[in-house]
């Protein structure tokens, strides 16, 4: 009789439990909507502020040396889309022959000594236009100290009339 007795008690509080966890799933899925639609919303607005201030974000992941670029940074290089994000060493080949080596040493030191860089350029498009930017990088590390990546950003420097892209 006592072993039923528990046998239900145990039962109950299993679906007692299951109860809970179910609308905490749904509470969670709801707020997981919320954060969704507030990251398109900020992804958004950070693209139509790139447009108008002419600029573009970009991050270099340290593991990989994989870049990702935003829209404005294709736009600015006059590479498609379907190219995909370039490697690294593609990403500085767009720079001018004589600026290479400067964005090479900056990216090296960031990378190696997590230091933070700004400097002046001339990209090389894919249409072999020249358009000068302000490059600058942020590194981000993690909990041990280590340069995870890089955040950075392009100013085109251009003048309106010079701009042939967008």
């Amino acid at each position: 009789m006592i072993l039923n007795y528990l046998a239900y008690l145990l039962a109950l509080a299993v679906i007692v439990a299951c109860g809970y966890l179910i609308v905490r799933l749904r509470k969670l899925q709801a707020e997981l909507l919320i954060a969704r639609l507030e990251l398109d919303r900020c992804q958004l607005t950070l693209e139509i502020s790139e447009d108008v201030g002419r600029f573009g974000s970009w991050h270099l992941d340290a593991r990989t040396n994989g870049v990702k670029w935003s829209n404005y940074v294709f736009d600015m290089h006059e590479r498609r889309h379907s190219l995909g994000h370039p490697p690294l060493e593609n990403a500085i080949h767009y720079y001018h022959p004589d600026d290479r080596p400067m964005v090479q040493a900056a990216v090296a030191r960031a990378l190696e000594e997590g230091v933070d860089f700004e400097f002046r350029a001339r990209i090389l498009t894919e249409n072999g236009n020249e358009l000068p930017v302000l490059a600058r990088g942020t590194c981000q590390f993690g909990g041990d100290g280590e340069v995870l990546g890089i955040f950075g950003c392009f100013v085109d420097l251009s003048k309106p009339e010079e701009r042939k892209f967008g």
